[in-house]
């Protein structure tokens, strides 16, 4: 499925399909000109290309992007599965091999609270003027902690600000982030919505996109509007939806995601 080689690693474009992985919705540290994206991640980054039947990853952190972009999981295995349901057959059909990324947690945190009620530019200028404060690497919680919610609000955090800087906090001052990792999805959920500005969308994506919890089903405003049946509420609209797809959830939710919201959108 790939290969590494000194600097780099190579893969077949059939297993990573590049604008999917990272347009649909969760990573916001990531640029693209022409037809290269630069991603960066924690203190790490790579630029992404495909020419021909596969793609390069060029990064002088190659174990860390194999495993940021999961690159040992057989996606297109995954798809099979999810192609015995009817609903999801169209969103298959017109994505590629979308992959879940494996990013780190405490940058998942705090990058999803500052995604509450904003849009994809916004998020993505606040997180690069935040990185920026910090030689262009995410900081720790305890580097946020030493900060101050006017210099949050100055880089645009808004009223997000002091839930940053609260969550950053007790991150910093708790071992909240390592009982989270070792807790089960429902009490890692819940561990996570103790943290200022953390509902539960925000908790699915976190345990989604940093801890690779695929039986979460994240239920944003689109997801709501356009799958619920009924009267029903955002809680039993997940909880039908991750019944459904059970351990391939995160993946149905991500593919019904990209194709409806954002491939149909731009055409």
């Amino acid at each position: 499925m790939y290969k590494t080689e000194a600097g780099s690693i190579v893969v077949d474009a059939a297993n990573l399909d590049v604008k999917a992985t990272l347009e649909c919705g969760q990573l916001f540290r990531f640029e693209k000109i022409d037809e290269v994206y630069t991603v960066k991640s924690g203190a790490h980054k790579a630029k992404i290309y495909t020419v021909g039947n596969y793609v390069t990853i060029e990064t002088a952190s190659v174990d860390y992007f194999v495993n940021f972009f999961n690159l040992d999981r057989d996606v297109n295995r995954t798809k099979r599965e999810l192609s015995r349901f009817p609903e999801l057959c169209s969103a298959l059909d017109s994505c590629g091999a979308l992959r879940i990324l494996r990013q780190p947690l405490f940058e998942t945190v705090i990058s999803f609270i500052i995604s509450a009620n904003n849009n994809i530019p916004r998020i993505k200028n606040i997180i690069n003027r935040l990185c920026s404060l910090f030689d262009d690497v995410f900081p720790t919680p305890e580097q946020i902690a030493d900060l101050s919610v006017r210099q949050l609000d100055a880089i645009g955090c808004g009223y997000r600000s002091q839930y940053i800087y609260d969550s950053a906090r007790i991150c910093a001052e708790t071992d909240l982030l390592n009982r989270v990792c070792a807790a089960k999805t429902p009490d890692a959920g819940k561990l996570l919505m103790t943290l200022p500005g953390v509902g539960q969308k925000v908790a699915d994506c976190v345990m989604l996109f940093a801890l690779g919890r695929l039986d979460v089903f994240p239920v944003d405003t689109w997801i709501l509007r356009t799958l619920r049946q009924g009267m029903e509420t955002e809680v039993q609209l997940r909880n039908r939806l991750m019944t459904r797809y059970g351990d391939y959830a995160g993946y149905a939710q991500q593919y019904l995601y990209y194709y409806s919201a954002i491939l149909r959108e731009k055409s």
